[in-house]
């Protein structure tokens, strides 16, 4: 994809899809048009990805479409079946998809993008399972597809594994796990996140081909480690120890009592932002977990020269602490307001 191309990006106010269409619209080549159930502003697109006939439109005249949707497990799986359909409708040639490491299950050690999956561990593995699913029945059908499976996505911005581990930190919630945290991180940033989209748009494909890469910095470090080092550049100190009773108790007694208390604030219209964030089972296990993806196709095919550990952990700390300064700020304003 050497000239000018129109270039559709699904789920475009998330944390990877906002990003994904700025550099897009940096590159010269590329026409990006963000699309979302959220969209608001000049250039937006508001779209349901559940809606196979508003993608269908959206997507005619496009070179290709790069389906950063999250959420629920309809709007990740059917969301998909629904753009396969759509993008062969439109004879729309080429998907980038954005996938997880999550559909390698429970399967653990060094694991590349030939291994087999092992059992789903709950409804997201299985949703982003049966979305890529579709998305190979459109490339048997004659697109082209190329999936990446990222690990987890962090950097400035990222509130899932920078604003509220630091907050946990801080908390006394987090801090050295022992063996419950000596699962690898497979920490990914962002910008490498984003850059492989759009190598994977120029990525020279025939009719029906398909590509699956995985994505995580190959010096990204096992959870304790992590942890250690966000808790000592934001000054969370001294780092705790904690046991794997006290982990369960927070996971499995105060979480689901913290999300359904921060849900009904939502639903009340009010912010949830108020209560702590829930620490869920699904987390213990991801921390736990030695599964640790093998970046080497993506590095070797898409040319990602990965972002250094230290500096992503230097950008993401210097987030956190700004936003914190902005959270008090506005405190002291309401108190003084109030």
């Amino acid at each position: 994809m050497n000239t000018a191309a129109n270039v559709l990006v699904l789920g475009a106010s998330g944390y990877v899809g906002s990003r994904l269409v700025a550099l897009l619209r940096e590159t010269g080549w590329a026409r990006p048009i963000g699309a979302s159930s959220r969209a608001r502003g000049e250039g937006q697109l508001r779209l349901d990805a559940r809606d196979g006939a508003a993608l269908a439109e959206a997507l005619r005249g496009m070179d290709a479409v790069v389906n950063c949707v999250a959420g629920d497990a309809e709007s990740i799986a059917l969301g998909a079946r629904m753009l396969a359909q759509a993008a062969a409708a439109a004879n729309c040639p080429r998907i980038v998809h954005l996938s997880t490491m999550s559909v390698y299950g429970d399967r653990e050690g060094r694991v590349d993008e030939s291994a087999d999956r092992g059992p789903p561990l709950g409804w997201y593995d299985q949703a982003k399972r049966d979305a890529e699913d579709h998305l190979r029945g459109y490339a048997a059908s004659g697109g082209t597809t190329v999936m990446l499976r990222p690990g987890c996505v962090w950097g400035p911005g990222s509130e899932l594994w920078v604003g509220r581990v630091g907050r946990w930190l801080r908390a006394g919630r987090l801090g050295d796990l022992g063996e419950d945290g000596d699962g690898w991180s497979n920490l990914v940033h962002l910008d490498d996140v984003c850059l492989a989209a759009v190598r994977s748009l120029q990525l020279p494909l025939g009719r029906g081909q398909t590509r699956v890469y995985n994505l995580a910095a190959p010096d990204s470090p096992r959870w304790n480690e992590y942890f250690t080092d966000l808790a000592l550049a934001i000054g969370a100190t001294p780092v705790r120890r904690l046991g794997a009773r006290r982990l369960a108790l927070d996971a499995r007694v105060a979480g689901p009592v913290l999300h359904l208390a921060r849900k009904a604030l939502q639903r009340a219209g009010r912010s949830p932002a108020v209560l702590p964030d829930p620490i869920t089972p699904g987390l213990l296990g991801v921390w736990q977990r030695h599964l640790r993806l093998d970046p080497g196709a993506a590095t070797r095919e898409l040319k990602i020269d990965w972002t250094p550990y230290p500096a992503a952990l230097e950008e993401a700390t210097a987030w956190f602490l700004e936003q914190e300064s902005i959270d008090r700020l506005k405190s002291h304003v309401a108190l003084s307001a109030g």
